[in-house]
């Protein structure tokens, strides 16, 4: 099936088993000696890094919420009577709103009855299926 000659195919196939083993040979030449851990300096020597804000868990977890900052309660019920006033200021705009559509449907005038459904019609004509499906 091939083009070439046979003695051209072998000078390819020895040239790609050379890249082959050269590489890996090269690669285990370069392996160092031992593993380090990545940061690790080469030299061997390496001290343990300081770390100045750490924590354990522990003392994290156990630690209580800060407590809730005090409440004004003159503002508090200002702010209630405001904001119930607004509420029912916005219900009755909603409630208007509501019986403005109301109106409005009742006025539309009524709509044309729907198609029938042909296509249940041709669903239910269909042969059933064969019970063995061919092969």
């Amino acid at each position: 099936m091939w083009s070439m000659p046979q003695s051209v195919l072998r000078v390819v196939a020895v040239i790609i088993a050379v890249c082959a083993v050269s590489g890996f040979a090269l690669g285990l030449r370069n392996v160092p000696d031992k593993p380090r851990l990545p940061g690790e300096s080469a030299g061997g020597t390496s001290s343990a890094l300081e770390a100045t804000d750490a924590q354990p868990v522990g003392e994290l977890l156990v630690t209580d919420p800060p407590p809730p900052p005090p409440e004004e309660k003159a503002d508090e019920e200002d702010t209630t009577q405001k904001t119930e006033e607004v509420r029912a200021a916005e219900m009755a705009k909603l409630e208007a709103e509501a019986k403005a559509l109301a109106a409005a449907k009742a006025a539309a005038a009524p709509k044309a009855p729907a198609p029938e459904d042909k296509v249940g019609d041709l669903i239910d004509a269909l042969p059933p299926p064969p019970e063995q499906p061919p092969y």
